[in-house]
């Protein structure tokens, strides 16, 4: 898939009720019925960017993260994991959604 935020034609410094409306206009060039295939791109692009949880995980992984518990799973089987330095990065994402993540977060290693 293309760039989700030249698809919505937005900056990567966008709030989130500017990527809404957005979506919201990109929805109503191309409605479902008319164009499912650009709908379903369009739909795609929002999600990578509907949220500031989301537009992190998307700016450092360049990829839709659907389960964050799954991710924190694969990072901690990487026994160099904790010296990269996205370890940072990645705590913050887990800690936009500290009350949902909290055993997650609870297993992560002290900053270095």
């Amino acid at each position: 898939m293309s760039n989700p935020f030249e698809l919505l034609a937005v900056t990567p410094l966008a709030d989130d009720p500017t990527i809404k409306s957005a979506y919201l206009a990109k929805v109503r060039e191309f409605p479902p019925d008319h164009y499912p295939q650009h709908f379903q791109a369009i739909r795609e692009a929002y999600e990578q960017i509907k949220d500031q949880e989301s537009r992190l995980a998307y700016e450092l992984f360049e990829v839709d993260i659907p389960d964050i518990t799954m991710l924190w799973q694969a990072f901690v089987s990487d026994q160099t994991a904790a010296q990269r330095p996205s370890l940072h990065a990645f705590r913050q994402l887990i800690k936009t959604s500290a009350e949902h993540y909290s055993p997650v977060i609870d297993q992560l290693p002290d900053d270095q």
